[in-house]
């Protein structure tokens, strides 16, 4: 019997894909969890397993060309492989195809099929232009620069200053879509505050001069274990709007903003409410680096019931984020600086950072978002609570 090869759903905002390299050819025999193609998504380059086995009978979307979600992109039939029809290795279409595809081919990283993964590609190896990671360099500035010194951009945005009109990659088209359409239906509103971080940056330094948990702990990781318990509390904040109705979700999964050089990328770190922080710390590290790689799977960038947006890295005090339809809330996180506050009646300096909740006031209130808020900076300046069961 014959068996459909088609285009998967590899991220929540995905509605089409481009096939940008086949690995098999028609008469090839493909075996299940074998790569057999490269597919560009609106996320990321991502590579398409076979779910089941057969011999490559008929491919429908050649290299270069898209297809939406759920569409034939080749049929597979049981039997071995006809050598004759292997050895033309009819895969690969004729320029003309391409072209009138409206895409340009490239050899690109990509798959699409049942499950995806970032793997290499099968043998016989084919050749890959390699990825260089694509997140923008953060440099610091000195704080104060000699009169003489004079101001250059980064290298990074150096590259891509230039004048008249600029085409964008698809990955930004998206990202530019679900922003507009958030912000025009969703009605925002905000809550800022203040936290004390010095408990929480000292908890910081001696687990990671100790080694204790294994992986670099970093002040994202410790807000998601933070975010993990709070949410728990407050089950209202981990939902959504769904058609005139709320839907409250079980299971607490964190997308984590990563900023790329073409747009905006969101991996989710699923089942927070049951990791410690060490678990949290290993899984946001990996898909910090498939980020930087552009490569995910599509389990890794689906799902998503709340998100964090950090920019601690940059001399930014506080901003506010966008919330990612249908997620509720999304909380931005500004950098941690030496602050002057009062305690006791004195003026002492401490480490704090500035957090900014968007809400989706048809889901919360005022009230509800402040009394979440509160109890995560609790948390956060009681930091050995991220350390509990």
């Amino acid at each position: 019997m014959p068996s459909q090869i088609t285009m998967p759903k590899l991220s929540d905002t995905m509605e089409e894909g481009t096939i940008l390299r086949w690995f098999k050819a028609v008469g090839d025999r493909v075996e299940p969890g074998e790569i057999i193609a490269e597919v560009e998504t609106d996320k990321a380059d991502m590579e398409l397993e076979a779910e089941a086995g057969g011999v490559l009978q008929e491919i429908r979307v050649p290299e270069g060309s898209a297809a939406a979600v759920g569409a034939v992109l080749a049929v597979l039939e049981d039997g071995q492989a006809r050598p004759d029809e292997k050895s033309r290795g009819a895969t690969t279409p004729e320029p003309a195809a391409v072209a009138k595809a409206g895409a340009p081919a490239r050899p690109t990283q990509v798959t699409t099929a049942p499950e995806l993964k970032p793997q290499a590609p099968p043998s016989p190896p084919v050749p890959k232009t390699p990825v260089k990671p694509t997140t923008t360099p953060v440099v610091a500035a000195p704080a104060a620069p000699p009169p003489s010194a004079t101001w250059k951009p980064r290298t990074a945005e150096a590259a891509k200053l230039g004048s008249g009109r600029q085409e964008i990659s698809k990955l930004r088209q998206t990202v530019a879509k679900q922003m507009t359409l958030s912000k025009r239906d969703t009605p925002h509103f905000y809550v800022t505050c203040e936290v004390d971080m010095s408990e929480a940056a000292r908890l910081r330094n001696t687990l990671t001069e100790s080694g204790a948990i294994g992986a670099r702990v970093t002040f994202t990781h410790l807000l998601i274990r933070a975010l993990a318990l709070t949410l728990a509390k407050h089950p209202r904040v981990n939902a959504a709007w769904d058609k005139g109705a709320i839907v409250v979700h079980d299971d607490i999964n964190i997308g984590i903003a990563v900023a790329l050089d073409d747009g905006l990328v969101a991996p989710v770190v699923h089942r927070c409410q049951e990791m410690s922080l060490a678990q949290i710390a290993a899984a946001a590290q990996e898909l910090v680096a498939k980020a930087q790689a552009g490569r995910f799977s599509g389990a890794e960038m689906m799902g998503a019931t709340f998100s964090i947006s950090n920019m601690g890295m940059l001399d930014i005090d506080e901003f506010s984020a966008v919330i990612t339809p249908p997620q509720a809330a999304i909380l931005a996180v500004g950098t941690i600086k030496e602050r002057p506050v009062a305690r006791g009646g004195q003026i002492v300096v401490a480490k704090t950072m500035r957090m900014t909740l968007s809400v989706d006031h048809r889901v919360l209130n005022g009230v509800e978002a402040g009394r979440f808020l509160e109890d995560l900076k609790h948390v956060l300046e009681r930091p050995a609570l991220l350390l509990l069961g």
